[in-house]
């Protein structure tokens, strides 16, 4: 019989599994020379919340923790996708065997936004493509205002009984004093600092009503 879950202990996996993709994520410094590391994290950050999930329910067979590979954050797009990357139908983990919700009704909802400074200095190979790096980072002030646009949309999904976690990533690998350094942008006081080049900070949205499917807080 799969163990039921509560939403504060939900609440807990989701955190203890960002704390751990905070360990991997730092340890790969080249991770942020990617074109889109955004995606790389939230893959992450669903394989590992889906396996913990499923390790805590006692139900190996649990798959309603969805995963949008083509959303791309803040590497190529010029707005946010209007759906959050990670969604979970928790309702059977609480025990609930209702039909499934879809992307526009999730009851749990994650994403990953990225923000990267670039180099003074930029070699580019014979055919006009970066050397040292698959893709230029958008402008700290577009990269951020693609990151109010998730913020509003998590804002959003709260009021609709939806939690929600934004996980927010600043490299700054060319130690550069950039808008976020001026509190300009994501002017956030909970930052953590686990190399003086890079830092990264969890906003949670929580769900402001509740579904009758929900269990207590």
């Amino acid at each position: 019989m799969p163990n039921v879950l509560t939403l504060s202990s939900l609440r807990d996996v989701v955190d203890s599994c960002i704390e751990e993709l905070a360990s991997w994520f730092v340890a790969k410094p080249r991770l942020f020379d990617l074109p889109r590391p955004e995606q790389q994290i939230q893959f992450e950050l669903a394989c590992r919340l889906r396996d913990r999930l499923r390790e805590r329910t006692s139900n190996a067979t649990w798959d309603r923790l969805h995963y949008d590979a083509a959303d791309t954050g803040s590497a190529h797009a010029a707005t946010v996708v209007q759906r959050p990357p990670i969604y979970v139908d928790a309702r059977q983990l609480y025990g609930s065997v209702s039909t499934p919700r879809n992307a526009g009704e999730p009851d749990l909802a994650l994403a990953v936004h990225v923000l990267r400074t670039v180099r003074k200095e930029v070699e580019f190979d014979e055919n006009g493509n970066p050397a040292a790096r698959a893709a230029i980072p958008l402008p700290i002030g577009v990269a951020g205002s693609l990151l109010e646009q998730r913020v509003t949309e998590f804002d959003r999904l709260s009021r609709e009984a939806c939690d929600c976690a934004l996980l927010v990533i600043y490299s700054n690998e060319a130690r550069r004093r950039t808008a976020i350094d001026k509190r300009e942008v994501a002017s956030w006081a909970s930052w953590q600092t686990p190399l003086d080049t890079l830092w990264w900070t969890v906003r949670h949205f929580r769900a402001k009503a509740a579904r009758l499917t929900n269990p207590p807080v």
